[in-house]
């Protein structure tokens, strides 16, 4: 999907100085982050690929095409506590483009994303919520934010609602300087307007009345207008994309629109996020570049996939089971072997029986690893120059597995062998 999209891959090292990682998302990510030191350097494992990729742009600029599309698949890290969906290891699959400040890129983003998901499977199961810290800073302002920290006080706030009770976040909000009894009434005002049931564009014109006169907000209103134009001209559908007042991300670099994915329904919080990151750069030693760009968490895809049963993970990679029709006969083992490189060769995934057993038991341990086919051949076939394939796969009948009504086995001359598997196996 990143290919189709026109995004070519770029890896970037898992480890980073520790001046390139702090500072970048926050204090709070700051926290999470793996940091130590070896020999004369302080170094961290990266918590993003993000903060990387505009280290390499801003040190190779001049090898690069702007705008530039890239994409990264593999792990990051953070030091969290681990849960359901949450993890101190997992992958990220991550696409940006750098060079660019037009709305169409937030917008590609964002089709990116829901046709990614469609193609996998999911239906009517998901919505990308979108907002824009242009829009935040400026509501911020308007209920009397007047620093920068506590605007990020008000926007954790707001970004926190589902998670935190009220009275916890007004305090907090309140220690931060800001009038608790002002956040609160803007706060309710915001949620009336985020749970309204209205069109994304009425609820745009909503906020423009509740925040009118600040120019980042109605900068950030105006973003989000030319976002929901350009989606539609994408042939995403409106109800797939949810204009939310509250939403803020975490990381700090954040500065104009973000977005992330939700399934409500499989309980492990977002599966896609991201957004724009025109400073970024620049704060790494660059010139002043805009970007913007997203990632899929695999492991919490992959889980939510499997919560709505859209798609289950194999019990095993592998094709075929080859068994040996006797273990204590070097002779049929051998044969065993010669069978199992001949599947290999022409590209089927294969595994050889090492243990000792009988071939009943050797067919259970095929069973039970979920390989559809096994194979062996005992004195009889191999004199007939045959193999016996068996059908191990199994069939749902009213929610419960039973064996495949087919016949479960057959002989078959062994110079065909590896063509009926592909046959089988396609």
């Amino acid at each position: 999907m990143f290919e189709l999209f026109g995004f070519e891959p770029l890896e970037t090292p898992i480890i980073e100085l520790k001046e390139t990682l702090f500072g970048k998302g926050g204090d709070e990510t700051n926290r999470l982050i793996y940091a130590f030191s070896k020999g004369p350097d302080d170094i961290g494992l990266r918590f993003d690929h993000t903060v990387p990729l505009a280290r390499v742009v801003a040190q190779h600029l001049g090898e690069i095409t702007i705008p530039y599309r890239r994409y990264a698949i593999g792990p990051v890290f953070r030091a969290d506590k681990p849960q359901k969906g949450r993890y101190r290891q997992f992958w990220q699959c991550d696409f940006d483009m750098v060079g660019t400040r037009s709305p169409v890129a937030d917008a590609e983003v964002i089709a990116l994303s829901y046709t990614t998901l469609t193609r996998l499977g999911f239906t009517d199961q998901f919505v990308t919520d979108v907002f824009d810290r242009r829009a935040l800073n400026g509501m911020a302002q308007v209920i009397g934010a007047l620093t920068k920290e506590q605007s990020f006080a008000v926007l954790r706030g707001w970004d926190k609602l589902a998670k935190v009770p009220r009275e916890k976040i007004g305090a907090e909000v309140e220690v931060a300087g800001v009038d608790r009894e002002v956040f609160n009434r803007y706060t309710d005002e915001l949620l009336a307007i985020a749970n309204s049931s209205v069109a994304n564009d009425r609820v745009i014109d909503c906020l423009a009345e509740l925040f009118p006169n600040n120019q980042l907000a109605t900068e950030g209103f105006q973003g989000l207008r030319e976002i929901l134009r350009y989606l539609a001209a994408y042939g995403v559908p409106e109800k797939r994309v949810r204009i939310n007042p509250t939403l803020a991300r975490g990381l700090d670099y954040y500065t104009g629109p973000i977005f992330e994915t939700v399934v409500e329904e499989a309980g492990v919080g977002s599966v896609t996020g991201g957004g724009r990151f025109d400073n970024l750069i620049e704060d790494l030693g660059g010139p002043s570049i805009p970007a913007t760009g997203s990632s899929f968490g695999l492991e919490r895809l992959v889980e939510v996939l499997r919560i709505l049963n859209i798609a289950q993970p194999e019990k095993t990679p592998v094709q075929v089971f080859v068994a040996s029709f006797d273990t204590r006969s070097t002779e049929l083992v051998e044969h065993a072997v010669t069978i199992a490189t001949e599947l290999r060769h022409s590209g089927i995934r294969t595994e050889l029986f090492m243990g000792e057993g009988t071939l009943g038991k050797q067919l259970q341990v095929a069973d039970r690893r979920g390989a559809p086919y096994a194979v062996f051949a005992g004195p009889d076939e191999m004199a007939q120059k045959a193999v016996v394939i068996k059908n191990l796969r199994t069939e749902l009948v009213n929610g419960d597995k039973v064996k495949m009504k087919t016949a479960n086995q057959r002989l078959v001359p062994r110079r065909e062998l590896a063509a009926e598997l592909r046959r089988l196996i396609a």
